[in-house]
């Protein structure tokens, strides 16, 4: 590829290569890609606000550098994306609470971007807060799925999702407390990639649940997604979380999984797991297994349910902990889903609290135990195809019952561990479906090397949504 047509779907490194060496231009691609927004975005939903005078000064700035022979790296010039909790310019949360609210200062992992001469596009569609599901009575209009426009693009990373399935960003930066990065990623057939807790900075994107909440990363690829942390890891002392332990998340790609040992632990998705799901993440697995891959069946000993009970038993506490100022001033504008969150975080007591904290602990020993004799757990990312969107607020109950939307993206943020979902096709009606592979702290370089080796040994990477060629 030499020129613009069909950047839209080419991977950001393939395209920042294209850059470094003058054979496209920043202003091109910059002016390409908000012609596409300009284009899409009224049907798909996925940008809150559009910063195209400022994208293309910076995109001009670039050019400069570059053409100076300043290249500073993967994302010198290249347009992406940032998730409406970060702060930046407009920064609402998704709320009404927050109508009108400007950031006065950039949350450091944009600034870190900015220094790494990212270009920055626009303020992306989110979930209420990071948590209540979208609906068309939202207060925002709900982004859309590229592969059906009438169903949800998975949350709470909703605009960062779409964004990066229908070409309107190269790279995008959401946040992750229960899956909020990897659901999005299987919903919209892409690259979804949660760190290591603590490698990326939160200072500056509104909390969810501070114990649990991590940066992360979407895009087309998963070598894409590992260069987009890698130019903003590392230690913040304004954030009280980071780590100033380093992961190396971009060597050992070429390795593939060849004596990789990997843990199929299906007790944790059985029964509660679509089976057009789990046709094709079976079939997932017999790919890694030929590939090379020694695969284990093993037992984790718990099931969904109780993972996603201890995740949202703690994260209705925190939340309800961080809104109890505006809660007790009675402020107006939580939407109606939010709003019963919050109230139900205000009733949970402090021993229960710490019980699932606990429970928290016990879940982090059983997956520690599995990674001793093994290098990553693999799984589905979620356990049931993309939904269509609700005319009003989901029941509460549909989130927190016996029979929830299983979501196995939950495990990773209670251990805190890297995870990465990775499209793994489709099912018969042409939903997209994710693959998740989870593995042990600051290891992320091996969950990752295992999912590009199975990126790269399908195809599902060049399928985009026919609706928006």
């Amino acid at each position: 590829m030499t020129g613009l047509e069909e950047i839209h779907y080419a991977p950001l490194l393939e395209v920042s290569e294209l850059l470094r060496a003058r054979r496209l231009s920043p202003v091109e691609v910059t002016r390409a890609t908000l012609s596409r927004i300009e284009t899409l975005n009224p049907s798909l939903g996925a940008y809150y606000v559009v910063f195209a005078d400022a994208a293309l000064a910076e995109a001009r700035q670039t050019e400069k550098e570059i053409g100076n022979g300043g290249w500073l790296g993967a994302l010198h010039g290249m347009p992406i994306a940032f998730k409406d909790l970060y702060k930046l310019g407009p920064t609402t949360a998704g709320s009404r609470l927050l109508a009108g609210h400007i950031a006065k200062k950039a949350a450091a992992l944009v600034r870190r971007a900015r220094a790494a001469g990212a270009v920055i596009t626009g303020k992306l569609a989110t979930h209420e807060f990071g948590l209540a599901a979208a609906s068309l009575s939202d207060h925002f209009p709900p982004a859309r799925n590229p592969w059906d426009p009438e169903r949800t693009p998975g949350g709470s990373s909703t605009g960062a999702g779409t964004a990066i399935a229908a070409g309107m960003a190269f790279g995008a930066f959401g946040t992750d407390t229960g899956g909020s990065v990897r659901l999005p990623a299987a919903y919209c057939s892409i690259v979804g990639y949660k760190p290591t807790f603590g490698l990326l900075s939160r200072s500056g994107v509104i909390p969810l649940s501070p114990s649990l909440d991590h940066g992360g990363a979407l895009a087309r690829t998963v070598a894409d997604a590992a260069a987009l942390v890698a130019a903003v890891a590392g230690y913040d002392p304004s954030d009280p979380v980071s780590s100033p332990r380093a992961a190396s998340a971009t060597v050992g790609f070429e390795a593939g999984v060849r004596g990789l040992r990997v843990a199929v632990p299906r007790d944790f998705w059985d029964g509660s797991c679509d089976p057009a799901v789990s046709e094709r993440v079976e079939a997932a697995l017999g790919r890694l297994s030929e590939l090379g891959a020694t695969l284990a069946e093993v037992r984790l000993g718990l099931s969904v349910a109780q993972v996603m009970a201890v995740g949202y038993l703690i994260t209705l506490a925190e939340a309800a902990a961080y809104h109890l100022p505006n809660l007790r001033a009675g402020r107006q504008g939580y939407g109606r889903e939010f709003g019963l969150v919050l109230r139900s975080g205000l009733l949970v007591p402090a021993h229960a609290y710490v019980h699932a904290q606990n429970a928290r602990a016990r879940i982090a020993r059983e997956v520690a135990r599995l990674l001793k004799t093994h290098d990553v757990l693999a799984m589905p990312t979620v356990g049931a195809l993309a939904d269509p969107l609700p005319p009003g607020p989901r029941p509460l109950t549909r989130r927190i019952s016996e029979h929830p939307v299983p979501q196995y993206t939950w495990l990773a943020n209670l251990t805190g561990g890297p995870a990465v979902s990775v499209p793994c096709g489709f099912s018969k009606t042409g939903l997209p479906v994710g693959l998740q592979l989870v593995g042990r702290q600051f290891d992320d370089a091996t969950v990752l090397r295992a999912a590009h080796a199975y990126e790269s040994a399908t195809g599902w990477r060049d399928m985009h949504p026919p609706l928006w060629p």
